[in-house]
């Protein structure tokens, strides 16, 4: 029993090393650089959209605010 545990264990080890070794390869290698959908939603976005998404976050706001006033409204 105990040398299946140290065998989990181990592999359970190398697993994670070479999983996080791959991430940090591949952040390094610039995999998650997207700069150009970044450049282009700022270029091609129109005053439609950002007032939308304005009028998004102010709903959302709202919606967060008054379920917080419920719940301290109700008996505990």
């Amino acid at each position: 029993m105990n040398s299946v545990l140290t065998l989990e264990l181990t592999v359970g080890i190398i697993v994670s090393f070479t999983l996080l070794g791959i991430f940090i390869w591949a952040a390094k290698g610039g995999q998650f650089d997207d700069s150009k959908k970044m450049m282009d939603g700022l270029l091609f976005d129109s005053q439609d959209d950002l007032q939308s998404a304005v009028d998004r976050e102010n709903r959302v706001k709202e919606l967060k605010e008054k379920k917080s006033k419920e719940q301290d409204s109700k008996p505990i």
